[in-house]
């Protein structure tokens, strides 16, 4: 940026969107990481925080997830921003997600840009994509509004150079990194004793490390912060421990703009929460005035929970015991349960943390007969004999789809439902097989009748003999996740880990329910 002058601190961009919309995708071209590649399903399912240099500048980006049980990382993400990327898929247009996203930022009160990913396809419709926001009251530059957009593109790089110099330009036009524009947001956070607040920052999320205990992934906003300092992380008063920049690299100190990670804490703080100095009485007392409801939570025995559980005229209860990896996926999927109850269906989580799934878990999981679940967690080998012995059976998940895929099925053999006849929504020749290193078989499939879907099962038959059966665990057209691959398509189905061979010309038939 060679006539601007220098920023005050680093621009907070926070990535949002629908699932599958090149999110990740985009900030990968933009660092030139893999982050994408290693996430499970492709979708991203924690927020991810990264510094970008550019032209001696530097962006702090917060990615979000975009699957709808994630609405709670979004909202976080979006409260710590001071520009919003509204990504939207070049090829689908605007989706659930999509305006959810532009809810968050609206409510927010916040400046953006949209950014129409996937230009280099062959089914890009970017007109379509400015016609579809504005229906949503999104009117862009150029079609009678004043919201900017860049037409991008992470496999060609097209557009790139062009959004980053928006972010600045529009940081730098808008004054959106002076102090006086975070007084603002603070002061509706704190009211007048916001003036004596001199740090500021935002817990994006938390987890449970082995060797650091319990840490924070969080994004100053204000001031600065160094080992030893005393701060409120929400209602707890904690001492600064070992500090680590979003590459999880040692520092001594934060500065306004940076995300990082801080370790050494003594309770995990929930997402969302404010950071801020101890500078007067009155911030501590406005705090804990916030606090108040959430600090008074009420602990139950073993024999009140079983009472409250089955005092109640539901058919059906299905106990649930469930560990994450951190705070956000948590809170994010607890109240994703509720959807499968019914007037006869109760799914009810009676016990809830985050970090590896303990011997603990197993015996509350038998107390209470209880599906123990874990998301982005495992239990260490002792706990699994330990499960075996009491008869637990641990299902852990990597993709949260395929957790609800279990719940689903469960219900359905609790109370007898799913025994309707299987439909054949789709078929299929192999073309080609692949073994990845996990030893996952991957069947590179022409569909030539119907379609393919990620929730489906796969049927692998050869002249006329059936091969295996097996649950879809990704569906990918080149590199990217989809949920339906259409007749004519050619797509690589992830059948897992099996002991069958399969061939080329073998079919798949594709089954769902």
């Amino acid at each position: 940026m060679a006539d601007t002058q220098k920023l005050p601190r680093n621009p907070i961009v926070v990535v949002l969107g629908h699932v599958d919309h090149g999110k990740t995708s985009l900030l990968d071209a933009i660092r030139d990481t893999t982050v994408q590649k290693g996430e499970p399903g492709g979708i991203t399912q924690n927020i991810y925080i990264s510094n970008v240099e550019w032209k001696g500048e530097t962006i702090t980006f917060v990615d979000t997830p975009g699957h709808e049980v994630f609405s709670l990382m979004r909202i976080n993400g979006g409260k710590v921003a001071d520009i919003a990327f509204l990504i939207v898929a070049a090829d689908e247009g605007v989706k659930p997600q999509t305006l959810e996203s532009i809810d968050i930022i609206q409510s927010n009160h916040m400046k953006y840009i949209v950014v129409i990913t996937k230009c280099d396809k062959e089914e890009a419709n970017v007109e379509k994509v400015k016609t579809e926001l504005m229906t949503r009251g999104v009117y862009l530059e150029g079609a009678g509004g004043d919201v900017p957009f860049v037409e991008v593109s992470a496999v060609t790089k097209k557009g790139l150079g062009t959004l980053l110099d928006l972010v600045f330009l529009y940081a730098d036009v808008e004054k959106l990194l002076d102090e006086d524009h975070e007084r603002v947001k603070l002061i509706e956070a704190f009211g007048e004793s916001s003036a004596a607040i001199i740090t500021h920052g935002v817990v994006l999320d938390s987890s449970i490390d082995k060797a650091l205990g319990k840490q924070a992934f969080c994004v100053l906003r204000m001031g600065s912060l160094k080992k030893g300092d005393q701060l409120l992380f929400g209602p707890a008063v904690e001492r600064i421990g070992l500090l680590f920049d979003a590459n999880k690299k040692p520092i001594s100190e934060v500065k306004p703009g940076m995300a990082f990670i801080v370790t050494g804490l003594s309770e995990l703080p929930m997402t969302g929460v404010d950071i801020v100095d101890m500078g007067s009485e009155e911030v501590v007392a406005t705090v804990e005035k916030r606090f108040t409801l959430v600090q008074t939570k009420e602990t139950k025995t073993n024999d009140q929970l079983m009472d409250a559980l089955f005092a109640t005229d539901h058919e059906f209860i299905i106990p649930v015991v469930l560990k994450t990896d951190v705070n956000a996926s948590l809170f994010s999927v607890l109240p994703s349960f509720e959807k499968y109850n019914t007037d006869k269906v109760l799914v009810k989580v009676i016990s809830s943390g985050v970090g590896a799934i303990s011997i603990n878990d197993v015996a509350t999981a038998k107390t209470f007969k209880a599906m123990l679940i874990g998301f982005r967690v495992k239990a260490p080998n002792d706990v699994i004999d330990y499960a075996k012995q009491q008869g637990v059976t641990i299902a852990t998940f990597d993709i949260v789809y395929h957790l609800y895929d279990l719940i689903q099925d469960h219900i359905k053999k609790l109370s007898g439902v799913g025994e309707e006849q299987e439909v054949v929504i789709g078929s299929g020749r192999v073309k080609k097989v692949f073994i990845l290193s996990s030893g996952e078989v991957v069947v590179g499939t022409v569909i030539t009748d119907g379609e393919a879907k990620r929730s489906a099962t796969a049927r692998i038959t050869r002249d006329g003999e059936v091969v295996g059966t097996y649950q879809i665990q990704s569906l990918k057209v080149l590199k990217d996740e989809k949920n339906v691959v259409k007749k004519g398509a050619e797509c690589g189905v992830n059948v897992g880990k099996i002991a069958e061979e399969v061939k080329e010309e073998d079919t798949v038939t594709f089954i769902g329910k």
